[in-house]
């Protein structure tokens, strides 16, 4: 392991690898209840579900087939590091994750079934840039705090002053750029509590007072947009709650006092506070949100109710998180030493509802997020990407979708809303309705036709495109059985539609596992 220097010279906290890493959660989890200590998952199965987590979407045929058949040892870890471009190599994939990490990341800042979903759109090209510049997740948070960027000068890394950064100003937009809102909105995403409640009332379930919503709030109280549309911000210590008259000066949660001194503005001290090493929750909840995205659930109960988990419930999460802050706040450091961790590629748990909670370590089946699923089949059914092509992308079918299907997100990865809705959507909708179609589906044409492949061969090739595997002895029988039933060539490709029509309409292809 290598060691980071201090900006004083002295050495610091060791380097670790993404394997080292890998090793560390590992050990952690390697006396985890036998229900929760599962087999590693296949290839196949690895390679979709680390696909859709860091690409945002199935793979390729092609690549499926290349991974099965390479027998390079750590091909799992290369894939991971090189989607990833740990060593900070750049690529196709890297620009890929980076877009995908964007829309995952504004999903977390901006819920995508509320009413300012379609605004936070406009969030992912900035967010994109700072996830292919592996920007660190406290710079990261204290510019959305900020909603400016800060410039280090030319000799020292040392912030001499500030830009506008549009992307955060569309994140203010979007939550509604009032003191509460923000307040609430900065408290949730970053330290995984909820204060909301506090806004009207004690909360009834957790310590927070309505002192301490205000209190936060106060810290916006000097930021507004002027006639003309411009953001200006004075230096406003107070906040005076509408409801009651009462007045709040500004607050840290945990009740300590801000030092004001200089001229330095509210927001500014709130976000040296946010992303202090001092501050445990602002790292912890980093990686509680990372570890729920890529393993379905947190290491603790609830991402966003950190306050009410005990310290021996916490304990994991707190060691991970310095482990994170040592390393820099790296997240691509830190998703990919979850995902080549063998607790990443346990197989999943499935649970009833009366099921009891799944020990930590755990995976339970994720549902895919609504860009995931258009994604997903855009490369299964090979759909046009240019607009001369008329691309979904282009000609409303992808808005029409991902809509739809925001009104089937849960609060967490495991939250599976889909059922009639999600069924509805795809069986009557364009996109399926083509994939049927031998004029239209270009997928399934290449397979029907292929004069190199058998009857088995084009089962397989369709199986490989929808659900990244063969399929199993009992699918393959029966679907076999039903395409050679029918004796005309015709009515064989038909059967082939019905079956790739099938596929694409499973709760399989709409779930990682």
């Amino acid at each position: 392991m290598g060691v980071i220097a201090a900006e004083d010279g002295t050495d610091a906290a060791p380097r670790l690898s993404c394997k080292d890493l890998a090793r560390w959660i590992d050990a952690k989890f390697g006396g985890v209840p036998a229900e929760a200590a599962r087999p590693v998952v296949d290839d196949a199965t690895f390679l979709r579900r680390a696909s859709l987590d860091l690409l945002g979407s199935i793979p390729s045929i092609s690549t499926t087939r290349d991974f099965l058949a390479d027998e390079t040892d750590y091909k799992r870890d290369l894939f991971v590091e090189g989607v990833l471009g740990v060593a900070g190599q750049k690529s196709r994939l890297t620009d890929r994750n980076a877009e995908h990490m964007a829309r995952v990341w504004r999903r977390i800042l901006v819920p995508g079934n509320g009413p300012s979903a379609m605004m936070a759109t406009r969030l992912d090209p900035w967010l994109k840039t700072q996830f292919a510049a592996n920007v660190s997740y406290d710079k990261l948070a204290r510019t959305l705090v900020l909603a400016r960027q800060e410039t280090p000068s030319a000799e020292s890394a040392t912030p001499v002053g500030t830009v506008p950064a549009e992307g955060p100003l569309l994140l203010y937009e979007a939550v509604g750029a009032t003191p509460e809102n923000l307040a609430n909105s900065f408290s949730q995403t970053f330290l995984g509590v909820r204060i909301g409640c506090a806004q009207c009332h004690d909360h009834p379930f957790a310590e927070w007072k309505q002192q301490d919503f205000w209190g936060m709030a106060a810290f916006f109280a000097g930021h507004s947009r002027g006639p003309m549309g411009e953001w200006t911000e004075v230096k406003v210590t107070k906040i005076i709650n509408p409801a009651n008259s009462t007045e709040y000066s500004a607050r840290f949660l945990w009740g300590e006092s801000p030092d004001f001194q200089g001229d330095k503005l509210p927001r500014a001290v709130f976000a040296d506070w946010l992303t202090s090493p001092a501050n445990p929750n602002f790292s912890a909840t980093a990686v509680n949100r990372i570890w729920q995205y890529l393993c379905g659930r947190g290491l603790t109960d609830a991402v966003e109710d950190l306050d009410t988990d005990s310290p021996d419930e916490r304990a994991v999460l707190y060691e991970l998180a310095e482990l994170f802050e040592q390393q820099g706040y790296d997240v691509r450091w830190l998703m990919a030493g979850i995902c080549e961790s063998q607790t990443y590629q346990r197989a999943c748990v499935s649970q009833s509802l009366d099921s009891e909670p799944l020990p930590p370590g755990a995976r339970p089946v994720k549902t895919l997020l609504p860009e995931q699923v258009f994604d997903s089949l855009e490369q299964a059914m090979a759909l046009p990407v240019s607009k001369v092509d008329d691309s979904p992308r282009y000609n409303g079918q992808m808005g029409e979708l991902i809509t739809r299907w925001n009104e089937t997100v849960g609060s967490t990865p495991e939250d599976f809303r889909g059922g009639v809705p999600q069924t509805l959507l795809l069986m009557n909708g364009q996109l399926v309705a083509k994939a049927t179609d031998l004029k239209e589906s270009r997928t399934l044409r290449a397979v029907v036709e292929a004069p190199f492949l058998d009857t088995e061969e084009k089962l397989d090739t369709l199986y490989l495109a929808a659900f990244t595997r063969l399929p199993k002895a009992e699918e393959r029988d029966f679907l076999l059985q039903h395409v050679r039933s029918h004796a005309d060539v015709n009515a064989q490709k038909e059967a082939f539609g019905e079956i790739f029509w099938g596929l694409l309409n499973s709760p399989e292809f709409v779930l990682t596992r």
